[in-house]
């Protein structure tokens, strides 16, 4: 499988036969609990540290705790290591390789983000690897506790289905941003 085969198919690794009880462990083992000691399977102790850093910037504290306060970074760490292929893993590593040192050095690195975010979507093929990661950075900040219960619009009990619902100054998570989706 080439370079380019790869990347198409990561988009696959949500529909991994393994990715619900991946979820299902991150929910479980992750919900309140200090995650400081945890290991990295998949990622190297400079990458774990550096994807910590992009997942904060990719969701941020705000009235809500950031993507790393609610561990979101061990919900990365644990699909990519049983969901992806050994191809799909490569293409990650070379990706954070790739601009570890830029990041580094950056001095303002959330425009860095915006635009590795604009060239991932604006189809730069060296890029495409951060699709990839700020689609499960998403996946796993609203599938916690937190991003659940306080950055949506959280229903305990749903009622019947609503096809259109106005939007407000409080209604959450149809937020502005400068990233893609």
């Amino acid at each position: 499988m080439n370079r380019r085969d790869a990347v198409k198919s990561l988009g696959l690794v949500s529909g991994h036969v393994l990715f619900p009880s991946v979820l299902a462990s991150f929910l479980h083992s992750c919900a309140h609990k200090d995650m400081s000691s945890y290991s990295p399977v998949f990622f190297s102790s400079k990458e774990y540290k550096l994807i910590t850093e992009m997942i904060d910037i990719i969701i941020p504290a705000t009235k809500t705790a950031s993507a790393s306060q609610v561990n979101t970074q061990v919900f990365l760490d644990q699909v990519f290591s049983q969901c992806m292929t050994k191809e799909q893993q490569q293409v990650i590593h070379e990706g954070l390789a790739q601009i570890s040192s830029t990041f580094a050095e950056a001095k303002d690195k959330t425009l860095f983000i915006a635009d590795a975010d604009k060239k991932a979507f604006n189809k730069d093929k060296s890029y495409s690897w951060f699709k990839t990661v700020k689609k499960f950075t998403m996946i796993g900040f609203f599938t916690s506790q937190e991003g659940t219960t306080k950055a949506s619009n959280y229903v305990k009990v749903p009622d019947g289905y609503k096809g259109e619902i106005p939007l407000d100054s409080n209604t959450l998570n149809y937020g502005k941003t400068s990233l893609h989706y």
